[in-house]
């Protein structure tokens, strides 16, 4: 037996384009109303929505994103944590807990946003429109809280964008289910790779309106990628969480208690040997010419690790005509593969 809603759910894509018409006010309304009744933690809604209609904000935020279609959605909201709301109302009756900035409080509001924003975009695909989040808003967490003017006891979660749609995008392969819900316990594989062998395959297969001439890497090459992609800002997010007046209540936990996977990284490794990308970029590929022919490349390396800074010096001294990307990526602490497949995963967006 067919059911709509379960149907709808099961055709999800992400819209990241647009046609040139605006979100009815009584449709926005109602979105919003979604949002309002979606069940909290507690019954403490600790989380509110910003709705973007400011072109310079949005803007503003598109640079953080790193994503020129922020600037594209009809209706662009982000939701945030919000327990400075519940503080405030605790204040103004001569109450001023501990708890009313804690680490329960901040993860409360978090699940709260979260939930808020997918029943928000349920609510939407089921009226016609598509939409697309944005966890990008976190690449600069500081830089967000200044764009909202947000106070105490707020964060920002994620960034949605929403308006009908204008293309018509494959529907994403998901990975086995049987190996992300168990029964009872954790269900570990014994060898990950050999286990998502054929999402691997069904991944190469699949191509983003992005860049429709070019496939996506495998899963597991994405998730190298991914991983080596890691940004300083987005590390330390914790540091911006304490800055926004979150009480972390860490304890001292002895090393031996903490649980890793690996320490040190194993040593018997073995090396895959990289030749050539699909678009033709070598290790030894000139780091001025790539810059040359992709602009935009620079300002994105620039932006996704602090250590690349080094190459305004570099430009300045006219020095980068002798670099390769093997070099660009030692100056970056990072293997020149994933320096690439970052780049190619950049030029895909274009």
């Amino acid at each position: 037996m067919k059911n709509e809603t379960i149907e709808r759910a099961l055709s999800h894509r992400s819209i990241r384009a647009y046609k040139e018409k605006e979100i009815e006010a009584d449709l926005v309304k109602s979105l919003l109303e979604v949002a309002n009744h979606t069940s909290t933690s507690m019954g403490m809604q600790s989380y509110s929505i910003i709705r973007i209609t400011d072109k310079k904000k949005r803007e503003m935020i598109a640079k953080v994103c790193n994503q020129k279609y922020v600037n594209q959605a009809p209706e662009f909201w982000v939701f945030i944590v919000d327990v400075y709301r519940n503080a405030a109302i605790a204040s103004e009756q001569g109450s001023f807990l501990d708890s009313r900035n804690d680490m329960d409080r901040f993860f409360q509001g978090f699940t709260d946003a979260s939930l808020a924003a997918q029943n928000v975009l349920s609510a939407a695909e089921s009226a016609g429109l598509g939409g697309v989040f944005f966890g990008s808003i976190l690449n600069d967490p500081a830089k967000m809280i200044e764009i909202l003017n947000l106070p105490e006891y707020t964060f920002p979660v994620v960034g949605l964008g929403m308006g009908y749609p204008d293309q018509d995008p494959l529907l994403k392969p998901r990975m086995d289910i049987e190996l992300k819900v168990f029964e009872n316990e954790y269900k570990k594989q014994d060898s990950y790779l050999d286990a998502i062998k054929d999402y691997d395959e069904r991944m190469k297969k699949y191509y983003d309106l992005r860049n429709p001439s070019k496939n996506l890497d495998e899963f597991s090459k994405q998730v190298v990628s991914i991983l080596s992609n890691a940004t300083e800002k987005r590390s330390k997010i914790i540091n911006d969480v304490r800055r926004q007046g979150f009480d972390l209540q860490l304890d001292y936990i002895p090393e031996a208690d903490i649980k890793t996977m690996y320490k040190p990284a194993p040593k018997d490794i073995k090396e895959e040997v990289f030749e050539e990308s699909e678009l033709g970029f070598r290790m030894d590929t000139n780091i001025k010419d790539l810059f040359d022919e992709y602009p935009y490349i620079k300002s994105y390396i620039l932006s996704v690790n602090p250590k690349f800074n080094k190459l305004r010096s570099l430009s300045a001294s006219n020095k980068l005509k002798d670099l390769t990307i093997e070099d660009v990526a030692k100056i970056g602490e990072m293997p020149a593969d994933s320096l690439i497949y970052m780049i190619e995963s950049r030029i895909s967006e274009e």
